[in-house]
């Protein structure tokens, strides 16, 4: 094993070697004409999506040799246990991937941190540590492919990104990348075999193989078969997104149509007695609207930034970045990189740091529960309004003919400007606040018009249709001058997309659904959540039935597909596409080759009795 793992080291030394300086030279390039670690998650994605096909070249590359039978004679001579090839190649591998990745990473934070002014948190060291896991987790999954035989297989490469693909902490999203790397290891060992066409001859090995087979399977299959959908109905043009004139009373056409149309929609369905006369009023009327700016909020030590927490002062030639660490914004001279000061909850100057990572909106700052303003001069924060936990503000100041919003999880609130002390922004002071009709992750936005003898609020849900919200409705809330709200109309929003389209991704496979929801409610990902007492999702019978055939009819074809093969895998596999659905056949076809007759009528025939030694 050794051998083995020296040999590989010295075969792709220089490689690894030349990819290394090729990694930090494009590290310093790109230190040199920005901060990548104050990039914001996209542009981070890039780089990460970088390293898992480097690490997938290069299994490519390492087992296109290995399968030469020239490069194996000499093991014909030291056989050794395919445990300990795998062991020797995987170790080789990793030591090659630290080498060319993670090293030059790891040197490129700490270059930034020890040798520039710019702000490096503790978070960002670990960085270097997630690039190494996702491109080893794509040299497993590049072995596999190689060695496995099955070009389907390449399913695989997706559970990684079906596991990590989470803006959460970067210490908090080491379980689940590791977790990928002991199921990428677990298949690629499947694939060490003599024979590589062969299904694993272990339950374990069935187990191990399968289940990054099946979630990945379910991947494919989800959005393979919603890409191929919504393209079949592009072509026919008759998509809901791309038609000009999308279905009459959906979500879509409320999305694109403007307030005052919005308004005279649902006014039409309204059986007040002051309907007519508001419509008079609204079609000479400017409404506005108001939105959730944010779905999420950043979270503390966030492995990619959620945005660019970073602003430059033009005036003083300071550069502000918020450090995760200290929870301050750290300045520094835009010239020299020497230190400019803090920047804390009062301003400038004061050390007391935020309670939360701030989003920052133009001259606004925001907390889950705090809203601030920045004075571009003096640097001083001032608080503009403040709800109590565990409410969460979604967006700053929005104003609708001078008219100031702001927009919770569980209520829109209306404000009017107070006195203003000396070089201060005026403070907001409630008028009054109207209760969200329905669950804040549906609310797609406000449509408001200012009439004379009070206000009109369209709360317009049905963002999370598409995703199988049931229930959306076109709520219409009359407002008088004291603050007094009355529900005045309520219009049931229509389904732009079929319903098995609209829940593809609980009835394909509910148990997988389940599971692939975990890491959501196990991590933080700084998530508005809808206000407490929402009904939980609910999926119609039509939905639940459909999931009930899907369920009978994989247990089926798995059945079918095994049928040369011994009974008890027919009973294992039949059980497991009941439980686990579609993507539980379509692994089984990438796993199990059909048996000639002859070789089922050998596995089922019963085994021969031993001949006595005296015969």
């Amino acid at each position: 094993m050794k051998e083995l793992f020296l040999s590989e080291c010295r075969r792709f030394r220089t490689v690894a070697l030349v990819a290394a300086t090729i990694h930090l030279v494009l590290q310093l390039m790109a230190s040199r004409m920005t901060e990548p670690l104050q990039m914001g998650w996209r542009e981070q994605t890039v780089i990460l999506i970088a390293c898992a096909v480097a690490g997938l070249a290069f299994a490519v590359a390492q087992f296109s040799t290995h399968r030469q039978a020239s490069r194996w004679l000499w093991l014909m001579h030291r056989p050794l246990p395919r445990s300990r090839i795998f062991g020797a190649l995987a170790l080789a591998s990793l030591a090659l991937l630290v080498a060319a990745i993670g090293l030059p990473a790891l040197l490129a934070v700490l270059g930034s941190d020890r040798l520039t002014g710019r702000t490096v948190d503790s978070h960002h060291y670990l960085i270097p540590l997630h690039l190494l896991l996702t491109s080893f987790s794509a040299w497993l999954g590049g072995a596999y492919l190689m060695l496995s035989g099955r070009r389907s297989a390449f399913v695989v490469l997706f559970v990684p990104a079906l596991l990590c693909w989470h803006l959460a902490a970067a210490d908090a999203l080491l379980a689940p990348a590791l977790l990928a790397v002991a199921l990428m290891a677990a298949l690629a060992y499947t694939a060490f075999a003599p024979d590589r066409t062969a299904p694993p001859s272990t339950t374990s090995g069935w187990l191990a193989a399968g289940v990054p087979l099946v979630l990945g399977c379910h991947f494919v299959l989800l959005w393979g078969a919603s890409i191929a959908f919504q393209s079949g109905q592009m072509l026919l043009g008759v998509n809901p997104f791309n038609s000009p004139l999308p279905p009459s009373g959906g979500a879509i056409e409320m999305t694109r149509a403007d307030g005052r149309a919005n308004l005279q929609r649902v006014l039409a369905a309204s059986s007040d007695a002051r309907a007519a006369h508001w419509r008079r009023q609204v079609a000479l009327l400017d409404t506005g609207s108001v939105r959730a700016r944010w779905l999420e909020l950043p979270v503390r030590g966030q492995v990619g930034n959620f945005q660019k927490l970073q602003w430059f002062d033009n005036t003083r030639n300071i550069i502000w970045t918020f450090s995760h660490d200290r929870m301050l914004f750290e300045g520094r001279d835009a010239h020299t990189d020497a230190p400019r000061g803090w920047i804390g909850m009062g301003g400038l100057g004061d050390l007391r740091p935020f309670s939360a990572v701030p989003a920052m909106d133009g001259k606004y700052l925001q907390t889950a529960q705090q809203l601030l303003q920045i004075d571009p001069e003096t640097h001083r924060i001032h608080l503009l309004a403040s709800v109590a936990a565990p409410e969460t503000l979604a967006g700053p100041v929005q104003e609708v003919g001078r008219q100031p919003f702001v927009l919770t999880n569980r209520r829109l609130v209306s404000y009017r400007a107070g006195v203003a002390p000396a070089g201060q922004p005026a403070p907001l002071e409630q008028v009054y606040s109207v209760p969200l009709p329905g669950p804040f992750g549906d609310l797609d936005r406000v449509d408001v018009a200012r009439l004379l003898d009070g206000t009109l609020l369209s709360f317009n849900f049905g963002r999370r249709m598409i995703d199988g919200e049931v229930g959306s409705r076109q709520h219409l809330v009359f407002v008088d001058g004291a603050g007094r709200a009355q529900t005045v109309a309520v219009r049931e929003v229509g389904h732009d997309f079929p319903l098995l389209f609209e829940h593809k991704d609980w009835w394909l496979s509910p148990v997988i659904h389940a599971a692939l929801a975990l890491p959501e409610r196990l991590l933080d990902k700084g998530l508005t959540p809808d206000a407490p007492g929402t009904v939980a999702q609910q999926r119609p019978a039509a939905v639940v039935a459909a999931a009930l055939v899907a369920a009978i009819l994989s247990a089926a074809l798995a059945a079918w597909r095994l049928r040369r093969h011994p009974r008890r895998q027919v009973l294992a596999w039949s059980a497991a596409a009941l439980v686990f659905g579609a993507p539980c056949v379509a692994a089984l076809w990438v796993l199990a080759p059909r048996l000639p007759r002859a070789a089922s009528a050998a596995a089922r025939a019963p085994a021969p009795l031993p001949v006595p030694a005296t015969a």
